[in-house]
């Protein structure tokens, strides 16, 4: 849970700061951030199984109907990818209970 919210918070932090830089700088500093996150975690050994040898690569996806429109796209390593998405779970049903 808490990698999700260091994710955002990095993601978010790189934006502004490059806010004026092209979208593909804004990218490109973002994905070097996410790559130290996630670099970080596997030092700090905060589960290493989760962590070790998983992505995160980040892009940019136009959406079909409105090219001028785009969105930032996460594809991350199935392995952590089930691992967030099993821990969103968990809160969620934290949260109805």
């Amino acid at each position: 849970m808490f990698f999700s919210w260091d994710l955002a918070r990095t993601i978010e932090e790189q934006f502004t700061l490059h806010a004026s830089a092209p979208i593909d700088i804004r990218v490109y500093e973002a994905q070097k951030a996410v790559n130290r996150l996630l670099n970080q975690y596997v030092q700090i050994q905060a589960n290493p199984e989760a962590f070790a040898g998983q992505s995160i690569t980040l892009h940019i996806e136009h959406y079909e109907n409105e090219p001028e429109k785009s969105i930032l796209a996460l594809h991350t390593s199935p392995h952590l990818e089930q691992l967030i998405l099993e821990v969103q779970e968990e809160q969620a049903n934290q949260r109805i209970n």
